[in-house]
């Protein structure tokens, strides 16, 4: 995919937020799902977006096909944004051990909230890794999961959420071409 044409210019820096949602290709529409059940006819793409927080600009854009899980999109969706990126916020699926890989590799801060269940990760000799999702972890033990909220900043995702909106609003939920 071609990348976008980038907002921030110069020594600028991008805090974003990622999420993605399904664009139907084929099939029935919601209502019929929940009446009649689902058909094997039912076809859907992934879009995953990242948007910048201060402006609220789509920096990266990837579609997918219904299989790519959110954190397998991450580096393309970094590899389309050419600035300095600071930050990335995501849900908590992108709590994967490859988002944390392609975020430490470019040295950006993820803000992304640990799942419920999510123990302090170790190498072979029981040594606590350096990824700073271990800290999240520690922070929410001591500040407590609202504490973490806001001191991390967690609650700027909320955008993507936004930015998910806006473009359903715009677009609809349905692609209406394939190339």
């Amino acid at each position: 995919m071609k990348p976008l044409p980038c907002s921030v210019q110069g020594d600028e820096v991008l805090h974003i937020v990622v999420d993605s949602t399904g664009l139907k290709v084929y099939g029935e529409g919601e209502w019929m799902v929940r009446k009649h059940g689902a058909s094997k006819r039912r076809v859907w793409c992934k879009l995953h977006l990242a948007d910048d927080v201060a402006t609220g600009m789509i920096e990266a854009v990837e579609l997918t096909n219904n299989s790519i899980t959110d954190a397998q999109a991450v580096k393309p969706l970094l590899d389309q944004i050419t600035a300095s990126i600071t930050t990335f916020g995501g849900d908590d699926a992108y709590h994967q051990l490859q988002v944390y890989d392609a975020l430490q590799e470019r040295a950006i801060t993820p803000i992304i909230p640990p799942r419920r269940n999510a123990i302090v990760w170790i190498d072979e000799a029981d040594i606590d890794l350096e990824y700073p999702r271990n800290e999240d972890l520690k922070a929410i033990d001591e500040l407590g999961l609202w504490g973490w909220n806001q001191h991390s900043r967690y609650h700027q995702r909320s955008l993507a959420e936004t930015l998910m909106f806006r473009w359903k609003s715009t677009f609809g939920e349905r692609l209406q071409s394939l190339s």
